[in-house]
C-alpha cells in the first residue's frame, strides 16, 4: 500500500499520507472515465461509488468485524461500509465456504451471487537451515482475543515445564505485559520467544519445529495452513470456522475451548514419529488442491459472471 513499508525516517508518516490521498484522487480520477469493463476494489472504501458506471466485484475474506466483539474499533467502523458495498456488488469473491456461509447469514444474500475462491500458496525458495532453537512448538500471527492464544499457553505449560527443552516460539509483536505476566504465573517465562521474521526465515521456522499450533476461533481461510503444509510441518488446530475445509485429514484437530483436548493432540504429534509423518505427507497432498494459477483462474470465471 505504501512505498516504503520497511524504512523508517523522519517524515515517513507525512509522505505516506501524501502518496495514499493521490492514489485515492487518481483512482477516482480514472474510475470516472469508465474505461474498462470491470472494477475489483482491494479494500472497503466507498471512493468508487459516486463515478463508477460499470460493474464491481468484491473479495470478502471474513466477518471477524462483524462476528467478535473484541474485533479492533477501526474493523468495527468499517462495518457500514463493508455492508453496502458487499451487499452493491454483481459478485462477491469468497476465500472458503465458510466465509460464504457467514456473508449468506450476515447480509441475507442470494448463494448464487457468491464464488468460492480459495488462495493458492508460495512455495519456499530456499533449502531450510538447522534452527538454532532447538525443539520448539510454533504459533504464527497476532495473538488478541479470538486468536485463543491465552488458552494454548495453560494447555501447554506443563509440557514446556516438563525438563525436555522444548520452547514455545510465536511470530509476531512483541509480547505484552498480561503475556509476561501469564509466562510468569506458569514459570515457562524463559522457554518463550517472540520474534519478527521475513519469510525466508518463518519458512525456516515452519521446516524446523516440532508442530504449528493454530487455535483461532475464527479465520477467513488460514493462509498459515498451507503455509505449513509446504515446509512438512504437521498442523495442530481448531476443529472450527474454515479449518476443516482447509486442512482436510491432514490436520490434527482439537476443541479451542479444552485444554486438555489441545495437549492431546500435540502430544500425539510431538511423541508418534510414526503418526507425524502419516500427517506431513498428507500435508503434502492436500496442498496440491491450492494453488495461485488455479486461483487466478477462478476468479476470472468470477468476473465473466459479472459481465454476463
Amino acid at each position: 500500500m505504501f512505498p516504503f513499508p520497511n524504512a523508517s525516517f523522519k517524515g515517513k508518516g507525512f509522505l505516506e499520507n501524501k502518496v495514499y490521498f493521490f492514489n485515492k484522487w487518481y483512482s477516482r480520477h480514472l474510475i470516472s472515465q469508465n474505461n474498462f469493463d470491470l472494477f475489483h476494489p482491494t479494500f472497503y472504501d466507498n471512493y468508487f461509488f459516486e463515478n463508477l458506471k460499470k460493474p464491481y466485484v468484491i473479495t470478502v475474506h471474513d466477518l471477524i468485524a462483524f462476528k467478535f466483539k473484541d474485533s479492533s474499533y477501526k474493523a468495527k467502523m468499517y462495518q457500514p461500509l463493508m455492508t453496502k458495498i458487499i451487499k452493491n456488488a454483481e459478485r462477491i469473491i469468497s476465500i472458503s465456504n465458510n466465509t460464504k456461509t457467514d456473508i449468506i447469514e450476515t447480509f441475507n444474500i442470494n448463494p448464487e451471487k457468491i464464488d468460492v475462491v480459495y488462495h493458492g500458496y508460495n512455495n519456499p525458495v530456499i533449502k531450510p537451515q538447522k534452527s538454532i532453537y532447538g525443539s520448539y512448538i510454533l504459533f504464527v500471527g497476532s495473538r488478541e482475543g479470538y486468536k485463543n492464544f491465552r488458552i494454548v499457553v495453560n494447555a501447554i505449560s506443563n509440557l514446556l515445564q516438563s525438563g525436555n527443552d522444548i520452547m514455545l516460539i510465536c511470530v509476531g509483536e512483541s509480547f505484552s505485559g498480561n503475556e509476561i505476566a501469564q509466562f510468569t504465573k506458569l514459570k515457562i517465562l524463559n522457554q518463550v520467544i517472540a520474534l519478527r521474521v521475513d519469510e525466508n526465515s518463518l519458512n525456516n521456522l515452519y521446516a524446523n519445529a516440532l508442530l504449528l499450533v493454530y487455535p483461532s476461533l475464527y479465520e477467513g481461510f488460514g493462509m498459515t495452513i498451507l503455509e505449513a503444509f509446504a515446509n512438512d510441518c504437521p498442523v495442530c488446530l481448531s476443529d472450527a470456522s474454515c479449518f476443516p475445509e482447509i486442512a482436510g485429514k491432514a490436520g490434527v484437530y482439537f476443541d479451542p475451548y479444552d485444554q486438555e483436548s489441545i495437549l492431546a493432540a500435540i502430544n500425539k504429534v510431538i511423541y508418534n514419529n510414526t503418526y507425524r509423518v502419516q500427517i506431513v505427507n498428507l500435508g503434502k497432498e492436500r496442498l496440491s488442491e491450492f494453488s495461485w494459477s488455479k486461483t487466478a483462474n477462478q476468479t476470472v470465471l468470477s468476473y465473466k459472471k459479472a459481465l454476463q
